[in-house]
């Protein structure tokens, strides 16, 4: 159960260690033309967060700080669930 490279087969993932798929992105011109294929792919590339992880990438980070910013990230998601879950509860009533 092996591949050609030595990696075990179990322990292989498409994910990238932050957890986003490593997959081309394909954007097809078809008949409204180029620019709106350009629109798309922006939009493409913002929802997978390729530009924020370049950004990230461009210089080294200390494992201190990636630990604080993962904890950051943590603590934003929670937030942004409780405020949604908040919105949400209000609307039901």
């Amino acid at each position: 159960m092996t591949r050609d490279n030595g990696r075990d087969e179990a322990r292989w993932s498409p994910r990238s260690d932050n957890g986003t798929r490593h997959r081309p992105l394909e954007v097809k011109v078809d008949d409204r033309g180029v620019e709106s294929a350009i629109r798309l792919f922006k939009k493409l590339v913002l929802r997978d967060g390729i530009l924020k992880e370049l950004k990230r990438r461009s210089h080294y980070e200390k494992p201190g700080e990636k630990h604080r910013r993962k904890v950051r990230e943590a603590a934003r998601r929670l937030r942004r669930q409780a405020t949604r879950s908040i919105r949400r509860d209000q609307r039901e009533f």
